[in-house]
């Protein structure tokens, strides 16, 4: 049963009751009692009295409960000026994930003054987090943990501009709950790294789809990244059974990373450009990009000789040529490859073919 602030409950496993002030999840709420004490409490374990039915009477109850406890859970949020549901503002810009936001003070100077630093929940489940930051030794300290309701928001703390270089690295672990799905979310566990430099560039601080305040965005994990964790219990009707044992055994075929970049069953065209790779790479010095666009380079290659394809187009730019060198230097490592400028027609100088003999 779903109850919200306010409600007159009678207590299923014990004599008394009270009113519900304030919802702690989706299965706990506290309920004030007439000793003046808040209980936290099992909503399993309650009864709501619904004083507008006719049976009402039958369970009917005034308890002496002090009416300043009982507030709207929204309200409690804004008002302790820590937690908020979130709203939202312009397009929807942001896809659901969990984010950690550094949100200045003052918007007409962002550069200066005070910075909230937040976690963001933006999705549909209740979520635990524990946040942790590292400092310059590599030891992890613990700075809070708590349940974020859905599409909500917290302030984790506020900061001088001189305490930026301290919470620009550390953990994010996350739990998902919620009452009913048709799967389960594997926890999410995020490392974060800014690099203190980035906190003063203003084109880093950014409008999102909710936040009305312009901040710089991290992004810790997109809800659609997120895998589902398979249970080792399955429950099955006697026709799926049978279903099961009369169908024929087939080879699963495993999602690789080339699935995306696939041309034809024998090709793939990968664009290693920074912004094709990751979301948040203004965050990230050159030396950055330049290994994410190589892990990703050599996660393709390794997939390509596995998965038996055999041909590839690299699609690196023009830039400084420092991405198509190191790659040269990679390619230079295998044998059973040949790799020559693409396509000038259709790709310009921007491009690598790298041509694979699986027969070697």
């Amino acid at each position: 049963m779903n109850f919200k602030p306010g409600d007159k409950v009678k207590f299923l496993n014990t004599s008394g009751g009270g009113i519900v002030t304030k919802i702690i999840s989706s299965t706990m709420v506290n309920v004030a009692i007439e000793e003046g004490f808040e209980v936290p409490t099992m909503a399993s374990e309650l009864l709501k009295i619904d004083e507008s039915s006719a049976g009402a009477r039958l369970f009917n109850q005034n308890f002496n409960v002090n009416p300043n406890l009982i507030q709207a859970e929204e309200e409690e949020m804004e008002d302790d000026g820590k937690s908020a549901l979130l709203k939202s503002y312009g397009s929807s810009n942001q896809v659901a994930g969990i984010y950690l936001v550094y949100i200045p003070h003052d918007q007409r100077w962002l550069l200066t003054g005070m910075i909230d630093v937040c976690i963001i929940n933006h999705t549909e489940f209740y979520t635990l987090f524990n946040l942790t930051l590292m400092d310059e030794d590599g030891k992890f300290h613990g700075m809070d943990y708590d349940v974020l309701s859905p599409e909500s928001k917290k302030v984790i703390t506020t900061i001088e501009r001189e305490d930026l270089e301290s919470w620009s690295a550390g953990n994010v672990q996350v739990l998902f709950h919620a009452e009913l799905k048709e799967r389960l979310l594997t926890p999410m566990n995020a490392d974060f790294k800014i690099k203190p430099s980035r906190f003063y560039k203003e084109e880093n601080y950014i409008s999102s789809s909710f936040l009305q305040e312009k901040a710089l965005v991290l992004t810790l994990g997109r809800l659609t990244e997120i895998p589902s964790n398979q249970s080792k219990f399955a429950l099955f009707t006697n026709k799926d059974a049978t279903e099961i044992q009369q169908k024929k055994a087939t080879q699963v075929k495993t999602e690789t990373i080339l699935d995306a970049h696939q041309l034809n069953p024998t090709t793939a065209e990968i664009d290693l450009h920074i912004g094709e790779l990751v979301e948040d790479y203004y965050l990230l010095d050159n030396a950055e990009m330049l290994k994410i666009q190589l892990d990703y380079f050599t996660k393709c290659l390794e997939s390509a000789f596995i998965n038996k394809t055999h041909k590839l187009i690299f699609i690196h730019g023009v830039g400084t040529g420092v991405l198509k060198n190191e790659m040269i230097k990679i390619l230079k490592t295998y044998d059973n490859l040949h790799y020559f400028d693409a396509s000038m027609a259709k790709y310009g100088v921007g491009a690598t073919e790298v041509f694979i003999n699986h027969n070697r």
